[in-house]
């Protein structure tokens, strides 16, 4: 049997957050399903409007899927023990580009500039308005 691994993130509002990742990542809202209202009750919150909940949801940065969903037991942590690698294998020009989007604005902290990495390879890292670290490479030999 072969499973596959997506990132999971969980946040306080995982609708504004997907809109946060369509303006500076460029991603892509692929699917939204809002808390039914039974749902909201069962767990206790007063909700004005469930359309901007999130039971589940997904969003793909540079065709890569990433699911979410809102915090409903608490406020989230976020962890550096885990980070979200982009690899573009040979693209380097999509690496770049992307990094220096992200790079140029300031709803990202630059804590690893783009340049050489191993193996040949290029790598920058950002850490986002959420506090997740996401990093950006390429090279075909990274993570296969």
């Amino acid at each position: 049997m072969t499973a596959k691994i997506y990132p999971y993130l969980t946040f306080e509002n995982a609708k504004e957050a997907m809109d946060y990742y369509v303006q500076n990542f460029g991603a892509q809202i692929t699917y939204h399903q809002p808390l039914s209202e039974q749902q909201a009750e069962n767990i206790g919150l007063k909700i004005d409007s469930l359309a901007d909940t999130t039971l589940y949801a997904e969003f793909s940065v540079a065709g890569q899927k990433i699911v979410c969903a809102d915090a409903t037991m608490g406020h989230p942590q976020t962890s550096t023990l885990i980070s979200i690698m982009l690899n573009f294998g040979e693209d380097k020009d999509g690496a770049q580009q992307l990094f220096k989007q992200l790079a140029d604005s300031d709803e990202q902290r630059v804590t690893v500039p783009f340049g050489n990495w191993i193996k040949g390879s290029m790598m920058g890292q950002v850490v986002d308005h959420y506090g997740v670290t996401w990093i950006i490479c390429t090279g075909n030999d990274i993570a296969n």
